[in-house]
This record gives structure tokens, C-alpha cells and sequence, in this order.
């Protein structure tokens, strides 16, 4: 009996000290999966603030060297004009010369300061045209002032927090900037049959002031219309990829760009569909690849990858921060003006505060109509009630236009 009991007390003791052994195991391995979980918090932190640092310094970069090329403008034109989203506008390298395209309006626009001869004026005018259709977008922003400066000055002085210099150049980025489209040797600013045909009709307008000379030529009626084209083929994989109408698509780069593919804005914006590479290029870099990486100018002037860019963001809207909304035409109209002033804004116009769910709800308990109306007599900036309105119509209109394609 007695021996039966001293085996039953050690393995009791046995068993105890495995237990004892076990929960010791667990306890390092709880330290050591916690510890891995604390550096892994302090890496991602430092990519956080490193990534953070890295866009700051590009809108910085930007706009200084916006800014100083303004000033060297300005000492020689008393109207200085940079490019915009619907202007494309370039300096002869003296800045005595300048070259505007205005996609709204189709008008292209040659002055030469100081010019007493029209005919060289008009055949300067002639190889600017003739250039358009030539030189291709990348070579363009290759010589561009504004992106040369930026880009110089991102290299030689811009610093992470550990004091090393960032790590790459904007286009020599392992991010997606590296990607090169398949239309890059073929993409311009205007095609060659808009060109012919505005050399070959009516003579251009001469206009001589006192310290200038305006060369002004009207581009074609059908320009709009043809520079669409030019994108439809890359609009219409991303329509059918992401489930989305074409004519949304194009409806938006119309209103957005005029079709300008060298468009760009103060923010910066870039591209067709006026990427802003701090907001919208980080949702949509994170969306393809995982994480939020830095969109250069280069990579969304290419056609193909700002309309990818701009498609999944339209995407991401609508089926991400507004997927609670169950009417799919609520859901367009609030990622319409999402678009341009940001889901924030959306949800304060809908339901009084910035909460998705919120809006979400208020979107649910009135139809598509209610909603549009609402958001188009409150949203809070008029430039997005009248985007909203541009929208919708010319999706309407590219909608009839593209019928049987």
C-alpha cells in the first residue's frame, strides 16, 4: 500500500514539474513572440515615418521648384503661365518663346516676345505644332523644368530620420514607377491627324502687341472626341476589370484632364485622371501592391498606368469605403464627388459627421435621386457640387457614344 502511495505521489511530482516546465516553455515563448511582435510594431513605425518623410519631401520638392521656375517666368512675361490639368505649356529654354495647349477650349496658343517678323513667327509656330505630335510624352517631362528641379532636389536633400539619404530617385524607384507602359515610345501630347488637320485648314490668328507676337491656331471640333479615343482601348480594360462603366471612366477624365495627358495641378496631381500621389496614389499603390508606395510624376503621365490608377481608385470607393450603400447608383453618385473632395466630405454632406457607417446608413434610407440632390445642393465645396453635375451628364453622354462598342 504504502509503495503504491510513494509512486502515485511521484508521478504527481512528475507531473507537476512537466506541467511547471510547460508553463515556463509558454512564458518564453510568449516573451519571445511578444518581443518579436514589439520590433516588428518599431520597424513598421520607422517605414511609417520614413515613408512619410519621403512624401513630404516630394510635395515640398514640388512646389519649390514650381515656385522658383514661376519666378524666372515672371521677370520675362507679365501673364506667367505654368502648366495646369487642362493647359499644357511650355518655355523655349530662353523663355523668350511659349507654346500653350488649352484642351477645354481647342486652342493652341504660340507667343515670341520681342518678334517683329511674322513670318518666322508663323513657321516657329508651325514646328511647335508639328512637335506635339512628335515628341513623346516621357521625352517631354525629361526636359521639364519643374520635374527636373524636383527631382534634383529630392536626390541631394532629402534625409530619412536616421540621417541617411533617401534611398532612390523618383523614377528609379523599386516601387511601381519602374513599370514602363507598352505605349511609352507612342505616346504624345496631340495625335498626328489633329495636327495635319490644323495645319491644313483655315490661316492661324496674328496677333501683335506691343511686346509680342500671338500665333493662335483652333483645334478641330472632334479633338475631345479623339483624344478619348487615343485612351478608350486602356479605359475599357479597366471598366471591365474592376466592373465599371466605360463611360464613367472617360466622363471623369474629361472633366478631370480634358483629355490633356500632361495635366497636372498646383496640389500636384498628375495625369488623365489627376492622381494626387499623397491620397489617392497611396490607396491605390497599397491596392496593387500591397503597401503605400510613392507614385512619381513619370509613372502617371504614362496613359495606361494613370487610368489603371485612376479606375482602381474609383474601384476602391466605391466598393470599399461606400460597400455598405446598397443602391449601386448611390454608391457612383457619392464616389463621384468622392473623388474629387474625399469620402470624408461625402459622409459629413449625408449624415452630419465623417463616419462611413454613418453615411452608409443615411445613403440607404433615401433613393439615388434623394441622394444626388443632396449632395449637389450640400457638399461643402461648389467646385464638387459642379464636378458632381459634369460627371453625371457627360457619363450620359459617353454612354450614348459608346453604344455598340
Amino acid at each position: 500500500m504504502h509503495s503504491k502511495v510513494k509512486i502515485l505521489l511521484k508521478i504527481s511530482a512528475l507531473a507537476c514539474l512537466i506541467l511547471s516546465l510547460n508553463s515556463l516553455a509558454q512564458t518564453s515563448e510568449e516573451a519571445e513572440f511578444e518581443a518579436f511582435l514589439k520590433a516588428r510594431q518599431s520597424e513598421f513605425s520607422q517605414y511609417e515615418q520614413q515613408q512619410k518623410q519621403e512624401f513630404e519631401a516630394f510635395v515640398s520638392a514640388w512646389h519649390d521648384a514650381q515656385g522658383a521656375y514661376l519666378k524666372q517666368v515672371t521677370q520675362k512675361w507679365q501673364d506667367p503661365n505654368l502648366p495646369s490639368s487642362k493647359v499644357w505649356v511650355k518655355y523655349s529654354d530662353d523663355l523668350n518663346k511659349r507654346t500653350s495647349v488649352n484642351f477645354e477650349s481647342g486652342e493652341v496658343v504660340v507667343e515670341l516676345l520681342n518678334s517683329q517678323n511674322n513670318e518666322q513667327a508663323v513657321e516657329y509656330a508651325k514646328d511647335q505644332l508639328n512637335e506635339l505630335s512628335q515628341v513623346t510624352v516621357d521625352k517631354t517631362l525629361a526636359n521639364d523644368p519643374v520635374y527636373i528641379a524636383a527631382n534634383n532636389t529630392i536626390n541631394s536633400k532629402s534625409f530619412t530620420s536616421t540621417g541617411k539619404p533617401l534611398n532612390r530617385k523618383i523614377e528609379q524607384s523599386k516601387s511601381p514607377t519602374t513599370i514602363q507602359p507598352k505605349n511609352i515610345a507612342e505616346q504624345t501630347v496631340l495625335s498626328t491627324e489633329i495636327v495635319e488637320e490644323v495645319l491644313t485648314a483655315k490661316a492661324p490668328v496674328i496677333t501683335k502687341q506691343k511686346d509680342r507676337v500671338t500665333i493662335s491656331y483652333q483645334l478641330p471640333a472632334n479633338t475631345l472626341s479623339n483624344q478619348a479615343k487615343r485612351y478608350l482601348p486602356d479605359v475599357l480594360q479597366q471598366a471591365k476589370r474592376y466592373n465599371l462603366d466605360p463611360a464613367l471612366l472617360l466622363a471623369i477624365i474629361h472633366t478631370e484632364s480634358s483629355f490633356n495627358p500632361l495635366a497636372r495641378s498646383p496640389i500636384p496631381a498628375f495625369g488623365l485622371m489627376q492622381i494626387v500621389p499623397t491620397s489617392a496614389g497611396k490607396d491605390v499603390s497599397k491596392f496593387l501592391q500591397g503597401k503605400p508606395l510613392l507614385l512619381s510624376p513619370e509613372y502617371l503621365f504614362q496613359a495606361d498606368n494613370n487610368v489603371e490608377a485612376g479606375s482602381t481608385y474609383v474601384h476602391i470607393l466605391s466598393n470599399r469605403y461606400f460597400k455598405n450603400v446598397r443602391n449601386e447608383q448611390s454608391r457612383i453618385y457619392m464616389s463621384i464627388a468622392a473623388y474629387n473632395t474625399g469620402p470624408g466630405n461625402v459622409a459629413k454632406t449625408l449624415s452630419g459627421s465623417k463616419s462611413l457607417n454613418q453615411a452608409s446608413i443615411a445613403a440607404n434610407s433615401m433613393s439615388a435621386d434623394k441622394v444626388y440632390t443632396l449632395m449637389v445642393n450640400n457638399l461643402p465645396a461648389q467646385e464638387t457640387r459642379n464636378y458632381l453635375q459634369k460627371v453625371v451628364k457627360r457619363t450620359a453622354y459617353y454612354q450614348e457614344q459608346l453604344k455598340g462598342i
